[in-house]
């Protein structure tokens, strides 16, 4: 079984990358996801794209690819595209054929983020109550000593991970505390989550059966912890929930154990690359670096040039509603909308220069949280956690600079990280001892 599994995948990638040789020969454009140049440089091909076909149906993806800034935007906020597969019955069919029964449950019962109105808006009502910015903002004393302690375990270290000590606990430990779990239980499922990311993007047959598993188990994970709540008093995210529930606000079990998944993994995922991409950006440049020890009241500023220039979130994915004319190219109901944050964001007519990272840049425009009904409810989070992050790390930290001048990107093709980020501290081992 997995060998022919792995044949699947080998005859997959080989059906992938001949379709895209194809379009090339065809169009003098394509995108093969499998290329290691691609993991490597995404925009370097994102941008040829949008620079040829900026709508571009591509028949490795079986679905059309929409890479300019304004166009994107409105893919993300034009209520004739919907994020609900199961809206369309031939595309339900074709898959269910390939799907075991756990497969197919999945599917079935959608998270928030693949929803669409009313049921999307009545679960987004109900978990927006613990993600009011006065709320967020009353968090910063907790997350400060949270990253305190993180860097407190490397402060006498001439060299260290970045990733390991802080950017991967950090938003993990917060959203773990948000939604009331116990801290024993972090570093599993802060495992789980990386396993259930990883299957995404990959045609790798073991590596989509370890993310379905993942999946489960945290679902079962929270069934256990859900069921213990029930008994407890709080007022955390998921005691928010339960009483929302109980109180007939129409949640039901399954939407609730989706749920507390989407704002487990969201709530900590995107955060760890956004510092781990931000930081390796910064360290490049180190008159920057050195600007912004000095005017920390800049570094917002300068996160905001981090989401657009190296994106956490590289994609999303939405269906026409409905037959429609799209900018001169006809979409049929149920087509696949692939649309692509990374090529939006580089887009030189929504950012002038944009192949450049200038965390100085006084009009920033980026799509990197989303747009719309779907626009991310974690964004001032991530921000809130990402600033306190880099002012410590900065003031700590003056003399930091890269181990490693050009450190692995992840192999997921759809949420951009880096894995490792190895950093000298500039501290003296000998003179802290």
């Amino acid at each position: 079984m997995k060998l022919k599994r792995k044949l699947r995948l080998k005859l997959g990638n080989i059906l992938f990358s001949g379709f895209s040789t194809a379009e090339r020969l065809l169009y003098g454009v394509s995108l093969n996801i499998f290329d290691p140049a691609f993991i490597r440089d995404p925009y370097k091909h994102f941008n040829e794209l949008r620079n040829k076909r900026p709508i571009y149906y591509s028949r490795a993806f079986r679905g059309w690819w929409v890479t300019e800034f304004d166009q994107v935007q409105e893919v993300l906020k034009d209520n004739r595209f919907g994020s609900d597969i199961r809206s369309y019955e031939f595309r339900m069919k074709q898959i269910e054929k390939q799907l075991t029964r756990k497969q197919l449950e999945r599917l079935n019962s959608p998270s928030m983020l693949n929803l669409d109105p009313p049921d999307h808006s009545r679960l987004r009502k109900l978990v927006s109550r613990g993600f009011l910015y006065k709320f967020v903002q009353s968090l910063e004393p907790r997350i400060q000593t949270i990253i305190d302690e993180c860097l407190d375990r490397v402060s006498n270290q001439t060299r260290f991970d970045v990733v390991d000590c802080l950017a991967k606990p950090l938003p993990a430990i917060v959203i773990a505390e948000m939604m009331g779990l116990p801290q024993s239980d972090h570093e599993q499922f802060q495992a789980w989550s990386e396993t259930l990311i990883d299957g995404t993007g990959t045609s790798d047959p073991d590596v989509i059966a370890a993310s379905q598993q993942a999946s489960d188990d945290l679902i079962n994970y929270f069934k256990r912890i859900i069921e213990t709540k029930r008994q407890e008093s709080g007022d955390d995210l998921i005691r928010q929930l339960i009483i929302a529930e109980e109180q007939g606000d129409k949640l039901s079990p399954q939407e609730l154990y989706q749920t507390c998944l989407l704002l487990l993994v969201a709530g900590h995922e995107t955060t760890t690359r956004l510092i781990g991409n931000g930081l390796y950006l910064l360290l490049q440049q180190p008159a920057m670096l050195s600007t912004l020890q000095t005017h920390p009241d800049k570094i917002p500023n300068a996160i905001e040039e981090m989401l657009r220039f190296e994106p956490p979130v590289q994609a999303t994915q939405r269906f026409a509603k409905q037959d429609l004319d799209f900018h001169g190219k006809k979409f049929k109901r149920g087509d696949i909308i692939l649309v692509s944050i990374a090529a939006a964001n580089r887009d030189p007519s929504a950012n002038p220069r944009s192949g450049e990272f200038d965390p100085q840049r006084e009009s920033i425009n980026q799509v990197s949280f989303g747009y719309g009904i779907h626009l991310c409810l974690g964004a001032s989070l991530a921000r809130l956690e990402a600033r306190l992050a880099f002012e410590s790390l900065l003031s700590r930290f003056p003399a930091m600079q890269l181990v490693d001048e050009a450190p692995a990107w992840g192999n997921n093709p759809f949420f951009r990280g880096l894995d490792h980020l190895h950093v000298e501290s500039g501290v003296n081992a000998e003179t802290n001892a």
